[in-house]
């Protein structure tokens, strides 16, 4: 009987730490991967608005200063980029 209970316990252990040994094998984005990765997603969201109101200049224009002032605040919040960097992005997606 106790032999059943230490290989119960045994067995539970194993499959704790097999479980927990998975789940700690995810994939960790390095910075450089993580701030590329914004800076494409402005650059496309910028490019579908452009797109969208091509035909529409004044449209366009409240469009983009919408879209600049929240990429702007989102930009100068976010731990990867210092304020020179956020600057000069946020120039180029004016630059569209």
């Amino acid at each position: 009987m106790e032999l059943v209970i230490i290989l119960i316990f045994l067995a539970a252990i194993f499959f704790l730490v097999l479980y927990f040994s998975s789940s700690d094998k995810k994939e960790h984005k390095s910075q450089a991967i993580k701030k590329e990765e914004l800076i494409l997603k402005y650059e496309k969201e910028m490019k579908e608005l452009v797109d969208k109101y091509k035909n529409n200049n004044e449209e366009l224009s409240k469009q983009k200063i919408q879209y600049l002032k929240k990429a702007s605040n989102e930009l100068h919040n976010n731990i990867f980029f210092d304020e020179s960097e956020a600057k000069a992005l946020i120039k180029k997606l004016a630059s569209f």
